[in-house]
């Protein structure tokens, strides 16, 4: 008899230390939990960021395209208009 309650405080001892040991590593599991939720907003953050970024590059890469196209049909016409004034005074010059 005494061997059984022996036998049984050992036992519920034993079992008092796993709960404690269960309940620290649930504790530093919801630690974790909690800094690996946070590297995920942080990381949605800096997504969205990255995302942001890219739009506006892209939107800047297209204006200035638009520009570069502006920019040379403008010399084009200027082109264009002084080699009709050369036409012009040869016409002139020839008569």
């Amino acid at each position: 008899m005494e061997a059984e309650r022996a036998a049984r405080g050992k036992v519920e001892k034993q079992r008092h230390l796993l709960q404690e040991e269960l309940d620290e590593l649930s504790e530093r599991l919801d630690e974790a939990g909690g800094a690996t939720q946070a590297q995920i907003e942080q990381n949605k953050k800096r997504e969205a960021e990255l995302q942001r970024m890219k739009r506006d590059l892209d939107e800047q890469a297209l204006q200035s395209e638009q520009a570069v196209a502006a920019t040379k049909k403008k010399s084009q016409d200027a082109q264009n208009e002084l080699n009709d004034q050369l036409d012009q005074l040869s016409k002139v010059k020839s008569k």
